[in-house]
């Protein structure tokens, strides 16, 4: 009954999502990945780097997000419209009760599977292809650690022995934590790029996120919003004197 089951809904499927969503090919034929809507767990590198390639094309990754969006707006009496009950010859059937009505509970789990197939692989993908920009210093080490003791001995970040790490225009071993304000972590960010050294390497907030934490939590996402006017003048001085070791 079950194997019956299976294969009424995987015939199904296609007839089924396709009125609804008006895609013809509802797998959309992702590089190696199955109509089964399943990958290949054993090749898994090789179909990555594969449906990587293929999501750098502006027209495939909006055609996918496209799809995820139709398919998350099926719902089961969309589905029940396009199965309704009395619509499948039940005469081959062994237990036919509730045949129709147990054809879409698998029919909805299969684009259940579908939405959560697909977003994993649009999450990788922004993952992958986030930018990666870091600090890239040429100076002197010594103004590196003039910074950092000036930054250290003011209370405003932890102390670690990877500061220095985080301007060697790599990924740092660690992030740098921020233990000041938020605001004034975004004055820090601005002034450090306003000098010589940085003004020209862009985009900042981008770097900022990649090589430091405030208190232990990601650089939020609306820092740009931060105002110079909630930091008080010490702490602008302080941030002053610091950033201006690195020209001395």
């Amino acid at each position: 009954m079950e194997n019956e089951i299976q294969k009424h809904a995987d015939e199904s499927f296609d007839s089924v999502i396709q009125p609804i969503t008006g895609f013809i090919n509802c797998t959309l034929k992702l590089p190696e990945i199955y109509s089964s809507i399943y990958f290949d767990l054993t090749n898994y590198a090789s179909i990555e780097q594969k449906v990587q390639k293929y999501l750098n094309n502006p027209d495939n990754l909006k055609q996918l997000q496209h799809y995820i969006s139709v398919l998350k707006r099926i719902t089961d009496k969309k589905i029940k419209e396009a199965i309704p009950d009395g619509s499948i010859d039940e005469s081959n059937v062994l237990f036919p009760v509730n045949y129709e009505e147990t054809i879409r509970r698998v029919i909805k789990e299969k684009i259940n599977e579908m939405i959560a197939l697909i977003t994993g692989i649009l999450n990788r993908h922004k993952i992958l292809s986030a930018k990666t920009e870091y600090f890239d210093y040429k100076g002197k080490y010594q103004r590196i650690q003039r910074l950092e003791t000036e930054l250290e001995n003011n209370q405003l970040i932890e102390h670690t022995a990877y500061f220095f790490d985080i301007f060697k225009g790599e990924a740092p071993t660690e992030r740098i934590n921020w233990i000041g304000t938020a605001s004034s972590f975004f004055y820090f960010i601005n002034y450090l790029f306003s000098i010589e050294l940085f003004k020209d390497k862009k985009p900042k907030w981008i770097i900022a996120e990649n090589t430091f934490t405030i208190n232990g939590n990601p650089v939020p996402e609306n820092i740009r919003t931060y105002k110079d006017k909630d930091v008080n003048l010490r702490t602008k001085d302080i941030i002053k004197h610091a950033v201006f070791s690195l020209n001395d």
